[in-house]
């Protein structure tokens, strides 16, 4: 029988039914009685925004059933719409749709949350302080993984709990350069049999990878609530990111591998299109702040068949060893990808002597990207390639608002991108730039909304803002506080190592419009505003576009359609991720491809099928058949 989700409507006339194997909207005439005409109403149109959020519909696919808004009109005939990729990744994100449709009908329809619900809610709260508990009482060793073989290492690194420094999590064993030299060793060992490997066989391992994940969950989220201080909130998203990007990755590989195109040529020459590995060893720096970014720049070389070394950082190192172990219980072969935590500089000088080093993945300042394009080109005359530099780098992010924006939405945006996680994401929000019409009162609003969030322990349930992740970086926010006291605090400006490296979400309005503040970046719960006059709003879009030299991520709010045009124009070169009426961090659901221009990075879209081809390099093979044949397409073969 063919499994259908239903949207019962209507005013005692048609019901709407949606089939999800199909994706086809059907009309069935029944009746309903009219005592749940408002309930099933409300699920209706909840239910329809949400399909179009997840399956991408377009205009022409909607035809009368919808029409855009009009804020969504200007961005629909700007950007046009596009071919998706759809596959295990979308399947997943249905599903949780229909489960979460059914349990919104079962609350409308009974006016009380599923008893069961409620239950399964407490029994994870119960398991994961219990997790948390195992995490704090048993440190984890974490080990260099060089092809099978754990090595324990005498620099033997000691990481501590962010809002606890008293408490040990985790022993780190950094590697050492004999140690990273075999790794090199056994990554071009195992390169030749893993390129080999058909991308059918590569796709299962992965997938298997994401079950077994998806079942370690509560662990890994106790790891990332303690080891990165992050909300229980903010660990299950950046989870779900993880999740999210391996299926999408996985679908994006199936795809390709399946794409077919013609090659203009004579009628008996046959072409093939294979989409090989790099031709020697890729190296991946992980930072910090996400396990899903920090996976990512490991595994997507591999799954394309390369094989890889992986260097977390110290504070990601032990949920990254989970997912490393995830992955060798999938299948995945030895030598492919081999964990070696250690010191950043001594693993790039070593990685960047080998000969067969062929590319770099990685997350970094702009000063180490130069420090690696330098030392990369000093060295380009030992390599047999020339090898691929991929990296993302911090932003200093903006959201430029408009005397026709909501301002509550404003606040209630500003709030979560700036503070979101400390401020400690590389697009967290940087600057800011407010209409002098609208900024009484959103000023007093994002004091009132920012001193109204807890900070503490991310244990806690009503904790909205853990501990900054080192030293270093509450030494920087302590001198970048002290540095700005003359400018006035709106509120915060306080910092506390008492128990935990804390610092209180600071605001402060900036006069001087060529203010550092508004151009380098930083990292920490800080915000600087700049406050232009309303007739001076041309002068302060160009001062928005033109005045930093990164250019990572950005949003526009406004209520008008032609004011959202005209700055999507002018800023289209200052953000590589531009968003309309949402906090420049994006959306919590599903996968956005990211990444920066200008200083920001190499743009090469993370999240994306763009950024699994570049760790390819393309073979053409043409055969001649001697004979009248017909022409056909070529094939892409992994």
């Amino acid at each position: 029988m063919r499994c259908v989700s239903r949207v019962d409507v209507v005013l005692n006339y048609d019901i709407l039914i949606f089939d999800q194997n199909t994706n086809s909207l059907f009309r069935n005439c029944l009746k309903t009685s009219k005592r749940t005409v408002y309930t099933h109403l409300y699920v209706y149109f909840y239910t329809i925004i949400s399909i179009l959020l997840y399956t991408h519909i377009t205009l022409a696919d909607l035809g009368s059933v919808a029409s855009p808004s009009r804020f969504c009109a200007p961005l629909w005939r700007r950007l046009g719409s596009a071919a998706s990729i759809t596959g295990e990744a979308k399947r997943v994100e249905r599903e949780k749709l229909v489960r979460s449709s059914n349990r919104l009908q079962e609350v409308e329809d009974h006016g009380v949350p599923c008893l069961e619900e409620c239950g399964n809610e407490r029994n994870e709260g119960l398991l994961l302080r219990h997790a948390i508990e195992e995490v704090q009482r048993r440190p984890i060793e974490i080990p260099s993984i060089v092809g099978d073989e754990s090595i324990f290492t005498m620099d033997n690194q000691r990481l501590s709990c962010p809002h606890h420094l008293k408490t040990v999590l985790a022993q780190v064993f950094f590697a050492n350069r004999t140690q990273i030299e075999s790794a090199v060793k056994s990554a071009i060992a195992a390169q030749g049999s893993w390129s080999m490997v058909s991308s059918s066989e590569r796709l299962a391992i992965w997938r298997k990878a994401v079950d077994i994940i998806q079942a370690d969950e509560l662990r890994i989220r106790a790891y990332l609530m303690m080891t990165l201080s992050k909300t229980s909130e903010d660990a299950t998203n950046d989870i779900q990111r993880l999740l999210s990007s391996l299926r999408a990755n996985a679908d994006y590989l199936e795809h390709l591998a399946e794409l077919r195109f013609e090659i203009q040529g004579d009628l008996n020459v046959f072409p093939s299109f294979h989409l090989r590995p790099m031709d020697g060893f890729v190296a991946a720096l992980a930072p910090f702040e996400s396990i899903a970014l920090s996976a990512s720049l490991a595994l997507c070389p591999a799954l394309m068949g390369n094989t890889v070394l992986w260097n977390p950082s110290l504070e990601v190192a032990p949920v990254s060893y989970l997912i490393f172990q995830a992955f060798q219980q999938a299948g995945l072969p030895p030598g492919v990808v081999n964990f070696i935590p250690s010191n950043r500089r001594l693993f790039l000088n070593t990685v960047t002597n080998a000969v067969h080093f062929s590319g770099l993945n990685f997350h970094s300042s702009a000063e180490e990207y130069r420090y690696v394009h330098k030392l990369v080109g000093d060295k380009m005359d030992r390599y047999i390639c020339f090898p691929r530099i991929v990296a993302e780098c911090p932003g200093q992010n903006f959201h430029f608002v408009h005397s026709s924006a909501n301002v509550d939405s404003v606040c209630s945006a500003t709030v979560q991108a700036a503070f979101g996680y400390a401020g400690q994401y590389s697009n967290s929000l940087s600057r800011m730039y407010v209409p002098s019409s609208i900024w009484h009162q959103l000023r007093d609003k994002l004091v009132d909304a920012t001193k109204k969030l807890h900070i503490g322990d991310p244990v806690q349930p009503d904790t909205d803002m853990g501990a900054l992740i080192n030293i270093n970086a509450f030494q920087q926010m302590q001198k970048l506080l002290k540095h700005t006291e003359s400018l006035g605090h709106l509120c915060g400006g306080v910092c506390d190592d008492t128990t935990g490296m804390f610092v209180q979400p600071t605001i402060v309005q900036v006069r001087d419009p060529l203010d550092p503040l508004l151009c380098e970046p930083f990292s920490g719960p800080f915000l600087p505003v700049f406050v232009y006059a309303d007739d001076a709003f041309s002068e302060a879009l160009k001062l928005a576009a033109n005045q930093s030299r990164y250019a990572l991520s950005g949003s526009v709010f406004a209520g008008r359609d032609e004011v959202i045009l005209h700055c999507l124009n002018q800023l289209r070169m200052s953000a590589s991720n531009l968003y309309v009426n949402e906090r420049c961090t994006g959306s919590n659901l599903g996968l956005t491809p990211f990444g920066g221009n200008r200083l920001s990075g190499t743009n090469d879209k993370s999240g994306s099928a763009y950024f699994l081809m570049r760790w390819c390099s393309p073979l053409l093979i043409e055969e001649t058949v001697e004979g009248p044949v017909q022409a056909q397409g070529s094939k892409r073969v992994l």
